[in-house]
């Protein structure tokens, strides 16, 4: 018999990849449209409008982890999705809404138990993201439990096109840019400090009879864009009761992170968070310390919990013989100011300042962290000084505005405090740049600077006794 002879395979035929797209008829167009509403549309709905209207930090995690939680419908149990849906919506909102004060999310988890001491119902604003939030999850949780087997039928790659689409369109657009000042942003970048850039560093020194020296950090004082807009704000150091017995010196300098880290940055010189800085050796380095050192009294206050960002133990960490919070505070400066973080007023804490420097027998070094112009600001919690409602007055926002009317008060009771204290050294700055929701309001400040302030006493002054 003859050897067969082998007859070789025909090629393998590829189609082109055009005609791999789903077509009309397989793409079932209701059951893909329920399907990209429940995993793209739906559980994005709340973000995209505040993207558009505010601005946010980047949330591709979140929104791929819808997408993928809407291809589980109808092969999952229902119980099991529904419950899953709470839990994403925890998790974007625990990766967002830190980075939006730019906090860590560390720092925010051991804070998380405190924020009950935070009134949010004082706030018509977050009254009205708490109900859209509340109709937001409303609305996604009776989708994925009415709809799971009609989204079991949609196509599966249109969906996760979308959602890459969506989140390549997410991470191109810096939103709050919370991402350039947060703590991370910082790493390799040089370090700066108000303390340090205004020469008040040096005040480490031996004390001085009858000479006090006082930190003011200021809570989300930024840099205004506007030369006019500054001129205005910082207006009350240029009384010429004050000039007459202190120099004044003004700068700026980067911040990176919420308020405590802007605390540590002035008071220790380093950028290691409140959490790590007994551990990292440092804090012999941190200026308290360094004054008590040299013979001064060293006191703290602040007029919010004791407990926030657990203050009550690094402060005395850090060179604070006394400290006193909004606790304590209150019988002292019983008039309350503020929103959500309310707390004692924050020119009656500066009077309270004032009365002990005036009591105080040994040289005192006081640090002030303050509360009032902490956002959401209330209107009317200042003293009226422009027509904020008609188009935010000299600051072009009412929003700006009505911290500007904040900031102005501190400052005219800071002025008060040096005349009356003529041998006190003092420095102003801000812990960082206003957190604003709005992008209007917050493009009327630097992203990345915040002011400092430093009113030395002219030597005549300290001389004179």
């Amino acid at each position: 018999m003859a050897a067969s002879v082998g007859v070789p395979a025909p090629a393998t035929y590829r189609a082109p990849w055009w005609s791999r797209l789903p077509s009309p008829g397989t793409l079932r167009i209701g059951p893909t449209l329920w399907l990209l509403a429940a995993g793209l549309i739906l559980p994005n709905a709340l973000a995209l409008g505040a993207e558009l209207a505010f601005g946010l930090p980047c949330r591709t995690l979140s929104i791929t982890a819808y997408a993928i939680l809407a291809l589980t419908c109808g092969r999952w149990p229902r119980a099991l999705v529904v419950a899953l849906f709470p839990l994403l919506l925890l998790f974007d909102l625990a990766m967002t809404i830190p980075r939006m004060f730019f906090i860590e999310i560390g720092a925010m988890g051991r804070n998380l138990g405190l924020l009950a001491q935070v009134d949010l119902l004082a706030s018509p604003f977050y009254i009205a993201l708490l109900a859209g939030l509340c109709v937001h999850l409303a609305v996604n949780l009776a989708v994925l439990a009415s709809c799971g087997r009609r989204m079991a039928a949609g196509n599966r790659s249109l969906l996760l096109a979308a959602a890459l689409a969506l989140g390549v369109a997410d991470l191109s657009d810096d939103g709050m840019l919370a991402q350039a000042v947060g703590p991370l942003a910082s790493i390799g970048q040089p370090f700066e400090s108000a303390v340090i850039a205004s020469g008040f560093d040096t005040l480490a020194s031996p004390a001085v009879p009858g000479r006090n020296v006082l930190l003011v950090v200021v809570e989300s004082l930024g840099v205004l864009r506007d030369a006019r807009a500054r001129a205005i704000l910082f207006s009350a150091f240029e009384a010429p009761d004050l000039v007459q017995r202190f120099d004044v010196t003004r700068g700026t300098t980067t911040f990176f992170g919420a308020t405590s880290h802007g605390e540590i940055r002035e008071l220790c010189r380093t950028r290691t968070a409140y959490g790590d800085i007994a551990a990292s050796g440092e804090t012999t380095a941190c200026l308290p310390n360094r004054m008590a050192a040299h013979g001064y009294s060293t006191l703290a206050l602040h007029g919010f919990s004791r407990m926030f960002c657990d203050r009550a133990a690094w402060y005395p960490q850090v060179g604070f013989a006394r400290s006193a919070f909004g606790e304590t505070l209150t019988g002292i400066a019983p008039r309350r100011c503020g929103s959500a973080f309310s707390g004692p007023c924050d020119v009656d804490i500066a009077q309270t300042i004032g009365r002990t420097m005036a009591e105080a027998r040994d040289p005192l070094f006081v640090y002030w962290l303050t509360l009032n112009s902490h956002v959401p600001v209330k209107p009317g919690q200042a003293t009226r000084r422009h027509d904020c409602n008609d188009g935010g007055g000299p600051f072009g926002d009412p929003e700006v505005c009505a911290m500007a009317e904040i900031w102005q008060d501190l400052f005219a009771a800071v002025t008060r405090l040096a005349v009356a204290n003529p041998r006190t050294e003092i420095l102003l700055v801000g812990d960082h740049a206003p957190p604003l929701w709005r992008r209007a309001a917050r493009s009327r400040f630097e992203a990345d600077r915040v002011p400092w302030l430093r009113l030395s006493p002219r030597a005549g002054i300290l001389v004179a006794r």
